[in-house]
């Protein structure tokens, strides 16, 4: 409770009790040895989730040895009851939460060997969007020098794509989100590949794109980050392929974009929220965003 406290209470909460020189090794200490209390390694996930809003705290829990290797652990625990699977949803949030903006845990996840698991688990309904969530930051946050074991990230573009046009809310959010980080690390012959094998050509995902838009005429809670995925994943898409310019404006991506701008809101700029308080700013405002993509269509 006082970890996840709201405002500059939990702040300062926050911060006292990660100064504490037990708490983050007692946590790994009952991640490791609780197997038989899942309530009780979920309530201590909770707590590194929470202390991880703060930067001084995400690295003293990165830098407390054990501890990624304890959660990940979890993470993949398939033996897990069903009526405790709680515990591993939980863990992958708290994984995510820790790779957000830290190069260094970054660099300390992809040490665990764990990327191809992670690029499997997308396609599993429980783990799939905590997995895009963590891959999302270690593509975003790794740095250049993790290229060569990032771009193995490509394999999950088929899931990406199918996702993207079939799923909904949280999973095609994230995998939205996912898409534009694994398409950089693509050709265009290797997307064509892709495309063709699935059935789907590049027309029809800006359709989709622009039918999400639409659908999301204003942003909403459970998924505040849709808008800003999409719109990010058009523009690199019209970059990459002139002719995509002229798919977009045909399909009427210049007044849906338009509808965006009269309707942003603060619930778009940050990455993660305590409460109602947002973290953890983008370093682009969704306005720039579309005015980036306004531009590619005058082009």
């Amino acid at each position: 409770m006082l970890a996840s406290t709201v405002g500059t209470t939990g702040k300062h909460l926050r911060r006292e009790i990660s100064e504490i020189v037990f708490t983050i090794s007692n946590v790994r200490d009952i991640l490791r040895h609780g197997e038989k209390h899942p309530q009780l390694q979920r309530l201590s996930i909770e707590i590194l989730t929470s202390l991880a809003l703060e930067d001084e705290a995400t690295e003293r829990i990165g830098g407390t040895g054990g501890v990624f290797k304890e959660l990940f652990n979890i993470f993949f625990n398939g033996s897990i009851l069903e009526r405790h699977k709680h515990v591993r949803i939980v863990a992958g949030e708290a994984l995510a939460m820790l790779a957000l903006e830290s190069r260094s845990n970054c660099h300390r996840i992809l040490k665990l060997k764990e990327f191809q698991r992670l690029i499997q688990a997308l396609e599993d309904p429980l783990l799939g969007v905590n997995a895009a969530r963590i891959l999302i930051n270690l593509c975003t946050y790794s740095g250049s020098e993790c290229y060569n074991q990032l771009k193995e990230i490509k394999a999950a573009a088929p899931v990406i794509i199918k996702a993207i046009m079939w799923e909904e809310n949280k999973i095609q959010e994230v995998m939205v989100g996912l898409g534009t980080n694994v398409l950089r690390y693509m050709s265009c012959d290797e997307l064509r590949i892709v495309l063709e094998e699935a059935g789907i050509t590049e027309s029809e995902v800006a359709k989709k794109l622009i039918k999400i838009l639409k659908r999301y005429e204003c942003p909403e809670t459970k998924v505040p980050r849709m808008r800003r995925f999409v719109i990010e994943l058009a523009i690199w898409m019209m970059k990459d392929k002139s002719e995509n310019i002229k798919t977009f404006k045909d399909l009427g991506m210049e007044e849906v974009l338009e509808r965006v701008l009269e309707t942003t809101s603060e619930l778009e700029s940050f990455k993660v929220f305590s409460g109602t308080v947002g973290h953890n700013r983008h370093n682009l405002s969704v306005q720039s965003l579309v005015e980036t993509a306004l531009k590619l269509l005058q082009l």
